[in-house]
C-alpha cells in the first residue's frame, strides 16, 4: 500500500462516502443547521437594518448558525461516529490491517471537515442566494483559516471524548449536550436579549465562543480589516492541542481496541417477571404492568435518549428565559417567560419521548426479530403496544416534574389556576404523540427511517409550533402549516393554562389533538406489522436520537 497522501485521500474519500450513506448524518449534521438558519430568519424576518448600506438582518443571523453546523459535524457526529466503530470492533479489525493508524482516524477527521465546510458552504450559499447576505472579500482568508482550525480542533475533541467515554449513548449524550449547551450560551440561537455576564464568562473560556466572534466579525460590514484575530485563533488552536493530546493518550492506552459491551442504543434487559417459569398464563394486566417496566427500562438505560428527552429541556428552561431578559419577564397578560418556556419544554420533552424515541426502540426491537417473536408467547401485540404508550406517558410524566420543580426554584411562579387543565392536556398530548409516533412506525420499516421521519419532523415543527420562540409573527405559510399538526396545539393549550388567569377550556385544541390519535389508531391498526419487511436483514446499530 502506498503511503502518505495518497493513503489519507483515500481514507478521506471512504469515510465521507460512508457519511453520505447514512442519510441520519447529513439531516442533522448539514441539512438542520440549514433549516434552523431559513427558519430563523423566516420567524425574525430579513428586515434591512441599514438602508444606506442595504445590510440586513440575516448578515448577522449567518455566521453563528455556520457555527453550529460545523460544531455538530466535526465535534458531534464524528465523536458517535467513532465511538460506535469502536464499540463494534471496527476500529479493532482495522488496526490488523497495513492502514496506518494516523490515516485511519485523520480520515474520519478529514471526513468531518468536509461534512463541516458542506454546511457553511450551505448556509452562506443561500443567504447569499435568498436573502441578500453580503460575503466580504477582505476577510475570506481569515475564514477560511479560522474554519479549518476551529473543524481540527473540535475534532481531536471530539475523538477524545469518544476513546475515554465508555460507551456510545454516553458519547452521544455528552458531546451533543456540550455543543448545544455551548451553542445557547455562545449566541448561536440568540434572537433577542443579552446573555448574563457570568454565562458570557463561561463561554468565553471554551473554542466556539471564539468562532462565532470570528466568523460575526468577518461578515460584519462596518468592521475594516483582514478579520483575522489572532487572540481568538489561539485559544481555538490551545483546545486543539489539548484535545489531541488526550486523544493520543487514549490511543496510546489502547482504548481503541475495547470491545463493546452493549449494543449502540443501550442495552436491552429482560424485565424481572419474565425470567422466573410460572405456572398457568399470566393475566392480561400481568402482561400489561410487566410490558410497561420493560419499555421504561429501555428509555431510561439510553443514555442519550435520557438528555435529550428530559435532560436538555432542563437545560432549556434554565437558559431561554436567562438570556432573553429573565424568567420573571411578562410575554403576555398573567404570562411570565419563565412559565411560558417551562410549559413548552415540557410538550417537548413528551414529544421527544414518545413520537421520537419510543417508536425508534419499537422499529429496532421489530428489526431485530424481537417482535417476531413475541408472537409465539402469550403477549397480545395490543397489550405490548398499550405499554409501550403508558411507558413513554410515565417518563413524560416525571420530565413534566422535573421541570416544574426547576422552574419554580428558578423562577418562583404563582400556582396557576388552570393547573388540572394543563394536566390534563398533557396527558393527552403525550398519548397522542406515542400514538401518532407508532403510526409512523407502522409506515416506516426500519428503525433509522423511523428516527429520520419522526425526528425530521418533530424539530422544524419546533420552531413554528410555539415551541423555541415565543412572541414572533409567523408568516401565513407557516403560520397555516403549525396549526395543522397536534404539537402546537398541545403547546398553546398548556401556555394557556399557566397563566396567571383562568381561561376557558381549550376545547378546539384538543379535539384537534384527539382527531390525530384517533387517526393514528387506525393506521396502527390496520399498517402496523411485528415482523420485519425483510426476512433476516440484519438489524443495524442504533444512533441514538436528537440525537446525533
Amino acid at each position: 500500500m502506498n503511503g502518505g497522501l495518497p493513503v489519507l485521500v483515500r481514507q478521506v474519500r471512504h469515510e465521507l462516502i460512508a457519511l453520505l450513506r447514512t442519510p441520519l448524518t447529513m439531516i442533522l449534521s448539514v441539512a438542520f443547521p440549514l433549516l434552523f438558519f431559513v427558519l430563523l430568519a423566516a420567524l425574525i424576518g430579513n428586515a434591512v437594518v441599514d438602508e444606506r448600506t442595504g445590510v440586513r438582518l440575516v448578515q448577522f443571523l449567518a455566521p453563528a448558525l455556520a457555527s453550529f453546523g460545523v460544531i455538530m459535524a466535526t465535534f458531534s457526529f464524528l465523536a458517535s461516529g467513532l465511538a460506535e466503530a469502536r464499540a463494534t470492533g471496527v476500529l479493532k479489525r482495522q488496526s490488523g490491517t497495513p492502514l496506518p493508524r494516523w490515516a485511519l482516524i485523520g480520515g474520519r477527521i478529514g471526513a468531518a471537515v468536509l461534512l463541516g465546510l458542506i454546511a457553511v458552504a450551505l448556509v452562506l450559499g443561500v443567504g447569499a442566494a435568498l436573502y441578500e447576505l453580503q460575503i466580504l472579500g477582505r476577510s475570506i482568508v481569515a475564514l477560511v483559516v479560522t474554519l479549518l482550525v476551529s473543524s481540527f480542533t473540535f475534532a481531536a475533541l471530539g475523538i477524545a471524548l469518544a476513546l475515554l467515554l465508555p460507551t456510545v449513548p454516553m458519547v452521544v449524550a455528552v458531546t451533543n449536550g456540550i455543543a448545544i449547551v455551548l451553542s445557547f450560551i455562545s449566541g448561536v440561537f440568540m434572537v433577542s436579549g443579552e446573555t448574563p455576564e457570568w454565562m458570557n464568562t463561561i463561554a468565553w473560556i471554551f473554542p466556539l465562543k471564539h468562532m462565532v466572534t470570528v466568523f460575526s466579525d468577518a461578515l460584519n460590514p462596518y468592521l475594516t480589516g483582514s478579520g483575522f484575530q489572532w487572540d481568538h485563533l489561539a485559544v481555538i488552536a490551545l483546545w486543539g492541542v489539548a484535545g489531541a493530546l488526550m486523544a493520543l493518550w487514549a490511543l496510546r492506552g489502547g482504548r481503541e481496541a475495547r470491545p463493546a459491551v452493549e449494543r449502540a442504543g443501550g442495552a436491552r434487559v429482560v424485565p424481572a417477571d419474565a425470567s422466573p417459569l410460572r405456572a398457568g398464563r399470566p393475566s392480561l394486566w400481568t402482561l400489561f404492568t410487566g410490558q410497561v417496566a420493560h419499555a421504561q427500562a429501555i428509555l431510561w438505560r439510553d443514555a442519550s435518549s435520557v438528555f435529550f428527552a428530559v435532560v436538555f429541556p432542563l437545560l432549556l428552561v434554565a437558559i431561554i428565559p436567562t438570556v432573553n431578559g429573565g424568567g420573571d419577564l411578562e410575554i403576555r397578560e398573567g404570562l411570565l417567560l419563565g412559565t411560558f418556556f417551562a410549559a413548552t419544554m415540557a410538550i417537548y420533552g413528551s414529544a421527544v419521548t414518545s413520537f421520537v424515541n419510543m417508536p425508534q426502540g419499537l422499529a429496532e426491537d421489530r428489526e431485530r426479530g424481537v417482535l417476531k417473536r413475541t408472537r409465539a408467547t402469550p403477549l397480545p401485540t395490543g397489550v405490548m403496544l398499550a405499554g409501550r404508550v403508558v411507558a413513554a406517558l410515565v417518563v413524560s410524566l416525571l420530565t413534566l416534574v422535573a421541570i416544574a420543580l426547576l422552574a419554580v426554584a428558578m423562577y418562583s411562579p404563582p400556582v396557576p389556576p388552570g393547573w388540572p387543565v394543563g394536566l390534563l392536556v398533557f396527558v393527552l398530548s403525550a398519548t397522542t404523540f406515542a400514538l401518532v409516533g407508532l403510526a409512523v412506525a407502522s409506515l416506516e420499516h426500519s428503525g433509522q427511517a423511523v428516527l429520520g421521519a419522526t425526528l425530521g419532523t418533530l424539530l422544524p415543527l419546533c420552531f413554528i409550533s410555539d415551541i423555541f420562540v415565543a412572541g414572533v409573527d409567523l408568516p401565513d405559510v407557516l403560520d397555516t402549516i403549525g396549526w395543522i399538526f397536534p404539537l402546537r396545539h398541545a403547546a398553546r393549550a398548556m401556555t394557556d393554562s399557566v397563566t396567571a388567569v383562568a381561561g376557558p377550556f381549550p376545547w378546539s385544541h384538543v379535539a384537534v389533538i384527539l382527531a390525530w390519535a384517533a387517526v393514528s389508531v387506525v393506521v396502527i391498526a390496520t399498517r402496523f406489522r411485528s415482523e420485519a419487511v425483510k426476512e433476516g436483514r440484519p438489524a443495524r446499530a442504533r444512533v441514538s436520537a436528537t440525537r446525533g
